[in-house]
């Protein structure tokens, strides 16, 4: 995979600066023969399965139940859902919302609503809800579920109502993501600079001649001192 800015490879930069968005630090984790990329939200790790320069959008895919590179799951178990916390990234319309309830004493009777067999144990049942504008309303309260976990997955035709018996494969597909110009960054790539940080100053634009801005490249620059 080619990471390249806004992206940037956590153990490529230095301690003391990186030129990309803040938050969109990849870290390339070996896991048996591979080096599989990988990016923190907050304090979750995501596999980056994609990244689509040209619709500036990125895929990911949760770690705790991506069969990349392991052993593959049938049924793997959300334990978060997806916070993106102030990084300048959101869900793209390619997306569709999983609402997941573990150990409910019953799940509801409607068409939204899929039974999941490989979770339940001692008659506790957990089942799965897609959301949408036009889901119906549930009141979870009356199914004293244990645990409920969101989370968000690329749409396909063959979700529903195949579900139950495709989980692990749909979960794998991953979620996606398109990223927009931070704040601070308008000016600088607007000046054909690029965006970085750096820990004595914040915020910095790294421009083509070889200095660096405070603000953009048109403005005051300064040389930077490694």
């Amino acid at each position: 995979m080619t990471i390249s800015y806004p992206f940037w490879r956590i153990d490529s930069e230095s301690t003391t600066q990186f030129c990309g968005y803040e938050g969109f630090g990849i870290n390339c984790s070996t896991i048996g023969d591979r080096s599989i990329p990988e990016i923190t939200l907050n304090g979750d790790s995501f596999y980056v399965l994609r990244i689509i320069p040209e619709y500036r959008s990125v895929i990911r895919a949760d770690r705790d139940v991506s069969f990349l590179p392991l052993v593959p799951n049938s049924c793997p178990r959300l334990q978060h859902g997806i916070d993106l916390e102030t990084i300048p990234l959101y869900f793209t319309t390619s997306n569709t919302n999983l609402s997941f309830h573990f150990n409910c004493t019953e799940c509801p009777s409607l068409a939204t609503e899929i039974r999941i067999p490989c979770f339940e144990s001692n008659q506790r049942k957990s089942c799965v809800h897609i959301l949408s504008t036009t889901t119906q309303e549930v009141d979870w309260s009356d199914y004293f579920c244990s645990d409920e976990v969101v989370t968000t997955v690329i749409s396909g035709e063959d979700m529903f109502p195949d579900i139950s018996t495709k989980l692990g494969e749909i979960l794998e597909r991953g979620f996606e993501l398109e990223w927009s110009r931070m704040d601070d960054c308008e000016k600088c790539e607007g000046s054909r600079g690029q965006c970085g940080h750096r820990n004595e100053t914040g915020f910095i634009c790294f421009c083509s001649d070889g200095t660096v801005s405070r603000s953009d490249c048109k403005g005051t620059s300064f040389h930077y001192i490694y």
